[in-house]
């Protein structure tokens, strides 16, 4: 079994292909990864960058099945603690951060504020699964964590808010960011510093069926209900959503 069919952003979400010309065009020398689990996906950035340092961290402490190399340093801690994630994240600057933790949007717009200023020029900062922030995610629940977004904006509203007034060529200032900033986890302030330190937004949602369940492991589905033999839902509009965030230079 290859590396990519063991990561389930490969085979499960289609994120590695979408990914792939940004790495392609950069030199990347340190990565932190937020959220390791299984830790499938740091040995894939292993492989795929073999002279980076890299920096996991979870809520988890340490696991015996998880990839052991000079090069990958992991930290224990809570992402939803300010402190803990800044301590992780000020330890160098980045080339590259990908966030794929709690998948909470408190937590998901903490990491972005504070992960774009420990970024390096021209990095690349990755928001996976951010269809959790999706209001049709609403009540949804992953173990022991219920989700609960339809009352405030958060990093795909206000991303996605930055996308449009940039395709319509209107001048985020701070009225427009007060607008976008409504309801919202983040403030005026927050939206202007993302904006005027944020090159390129590039969004991403499969338009495909996966290449094997993720419960399962199956490739054998039931077409006519877009649902795995196991029951999972492999078409959902609240499913498999990522971006890719360049920094200025």
């Amino acid at each position: 079994m290859t590396l990519l069919n063991e990561t389930d952003k490969s085979f499960w979400h289609g994120f590695i292909d979408f990914y792939e010309p940004f790495f392609q065009s950069r030199n990347i020398n340190t990565i932190a990864e937020i959220g390791v689990f299984k830790g499938n996906s740091i040995r894939y950035l292993l492989n795929r960058f073999q002279n980076a340092q890299i920096y996991g961290a979870d809520i988890l402490t340490y696991q015996s099945t998880w990839p052991v190399d000079d090069r990958f340093k992991f930290s224990s801690f809570d992402q939803g603690n300010l402190s803990s994630l800044r301590l992780f994240l000020e330890q160098t600057t980045f080339d590259l951060i990908i966030e794929d933790g709690s998948h909470i949007p408190e937590h998901q717009v903490m990491a972005l504020y504070e992960g774009i200023k420990n970024l390096n020029n021209n990095g690349l900062y990755i928001l996976e699964d951010i269809h959790t922030s999706y209001k049709r995610y609403n009540s949804k629940k992953i173990g022991s964590i219920e989700f609960n977004v339809k009352q405030k904006g958060n990093a795909l509203t206000v991303l996605l808010a930055i996308m449009h007034y940039r395709e319509i060529n209107v001048k985020i200032d701070y009225q427009i960011a007060t607008l976008i900033a409504k309801n919202s986890l983040f403030n005026s302030e927050q939206i202007i510093f993302l904006n005027e330190n944020i090159k390129h937004i590039n969004f991403y949602r499969r338009n495909k069926l996966p290449k094997k369940c993720y419960n399962c492991g199956s490739h054998d589905f039931d077409f006519s209900s877009l649902k795995c033999v196991c029951g999972i839902e492999i078409f959902s509009d609240s499913d498999s959503m990522t971006f890719v965030i360049e920094k200025k230079s």
